[in-house]
């Protein structure tokens, strides 16, 4: 039975240009607890010749991220401050005779010692480099995916789905290898997607069950050209819940407690043992795959089970996940019963009548279409007006050049940072509000003839701050 993990990555865009990477606490935690992880169990059962294939739906955002130079300094410096604190904490503890505290120092001491060597010394700092490696051995298959994570049935332009898928292929295709399918945040649906697929010769897109209309999954949305694929959330709550899966475990290290050195407990937090809980995580990995196999025998032989991770909590509330990966790849390459694949595979057996209509996310359009506060009506209320009146500025500016059309492609990256889907859950962090202000102050300079000194240091800092996303066509932001 062909099974397709899909692991979907996405960080927003905390990029700091100072001295002091502030705001970037997340992104170096998703690099050291997912990142580095699984490029050394990928690398590890590449090493053993085992059958490995993994689906990765990650954001260009986190790419783009991931490659900057400055991301990678604060990320090693980041890295270098854990080794010392733990360094600190370990002789304190060993100073007080705390045998268990010391006992956790050292494992994080080393932890950090090692994650840093790999860093520096076997990926040489360049880890998009090396998960291109990967791909381009087909253990890793890519998909298409917004450019900057943004939920698209929410946009509120046909031109501005339009700009994020085509720039997210651009970006996949660059860092990556050009992918074959298309994975929707929120796995959120919206009419017109399919003709944009097809114009990117993308041939299929993953959704929910729970999106079809009439039909089938997998079938055919447009025949012969472009299918959609329908995944399975039974299997993934083992481990995108933290209330049902298995992140909540008593054993398993606990999230809200910044020392790491308590474990979530039953009712009070224990002290916490990384022996019990990877231990543990094995244990996880194969109840996952007996799990796996109980769900195949329900179904056809040639059907491709598509079981989405959510690793959102492998850099928050699962130190442990990188563990039961390994573990549940290893079984799975190494029992006749299962064989790993990507999710493309279920269009060798699809025949021409098997034809598939999908409705629009109503139940996202209808939950952030509701704008119940004052702060989500604000930011859509916002959103939206951005995004018009730059599509009638690219309209007046259909063909700018030198200054104009450095200003309007920082703006283009201003409303595409704040289209990003990390907004639509938190509109009260205001990160939005920085990204339209800026949106602002650029549609100002991009309607003069000529930039003052001050008018160019503006956008020069703009553009220090933003810098993502170095090639972009402004133009597609008016189209259609």
């Amino acid at each position: 039975m062909p099974i397709a993990f899909v692991i979907e990555v996405h960080t927003p865009y905390v990029r700091h240009p100072g001295r002091h990477p502030i705001g970037e606490e997340r992104l170096h935690t998703v690099i050291a607890q997912l990142l580095i992880p699984l490029l050394d169990l990928l690398g590890e059962l590449q090493r053993h010749h085992l059958p490995i294939t993994i689906t990765l739906a990650c954001s260009p955002i986190a790419l783009e991220q991931w490659l900057d130079p400055i991301v990678s300094k604060h990320f090693g410096q980041w890295l270098e401050d854990r080794v010392t604190y733990h360094q600190a904490e370990l002789n304190r503890f060993e100073a007080e005779g705390n045998r268990h505290g010391a006992y956790l120092a050292r494992f994080y001491l080393d932890w950090d010692r090692q994650l840093l060597r790999t860093f520096t010394t076997r990926y040489r700092r360049n880890l998009v480099g090396r998960l291109q490696e990967l791909t381009l051995a087909e253990i890793v298959v890519p998909l298409c995916l917004p450019a900057s994570h943004a939920i698209l049935p929410l946009l509120s332009r046909e031109s501005m789905v339009r700009a994020q898928l085509e720039h997210g292929l651009l970006y996949i295709s660059r860092h990556l290898k050009r992918p074959e399918g298309l994975w929707l945040p929120n796995r959120a649906w919206r009419p017109g997607i399919e003709q944009i697929a097809l114009e990117l010769d993308l041939r299929y897109v993953l959704v929910e069950p729970t999106s079809v209309a009439s039909g089938s999954l997998p079938g055919w949305i447009v025949p012969r050209r472009l299918a959609a694929i329908g995944i399975d959330d039974a299997l993934a709550h083992h481990v995108n819940s933290v209330e049902l899966g298995y992140p909540g475990d008593p054993l398993y290290r606990n999230p809200d407690d910044p020392t790491g050195y308590t474990a979530n407990g039953t009712h009070t937090p224990q002290p916490y043992d990384p022996y019990d809980a990877l231990r543990r995580a094995q244990e996880h990995a194969n109840h996952f795959v007996e799990q796996l196999l109980h769900r195949i025998q329900q179904l056809p032989a040639e059907a491709v089970v598509v079981v989405p991770i959510d690793t959102r909590l492998w850099g928050s509330r699962w130190f442990e996940a990188p563990t039961w990966f390994q573990a549940v790849l290893t079984r799975c390459a190494t029992d006749t019963r299962l064989r790993l694949t990507h999710p493309g595979t279920a269009l060798t057996d699809l025949r021409v009548s098997d034809v598939v209509t999908l409705r629009p996310d109503l139940a996202i359009s209808n939950k952030h279409g509701r704008r119940q506060n004052i702060v989500s009506q604000r930011y859509w209320q916002a959103l939206a007006d951005a995004e018009q009146r730059f599509a009638d500025l690219v309209a007046t500016y259909p063909s700018a050049e030198g200054l104009r059309e450095r200003v309007l492609t920082q703006a283009a990256r201003e409303l595409f940072l704040a289209e990003q889907s990390d907004w639509i859950d938190a509109p009260h962090e205001l990160g939005w509000q920085r990204h339209l202000d800026r949106f602002e102050q650029l549609l100002i300079l991009a309607r003069q003839e000529s930039l003052s000194a001050t008018d160019l240091f503006t956008l020069e800092q703009i553009e220090t701050y933003d810098a993502i996303f170095p090639v972009l066509n402004y133009r597609l932001f008016g189209r259609g």
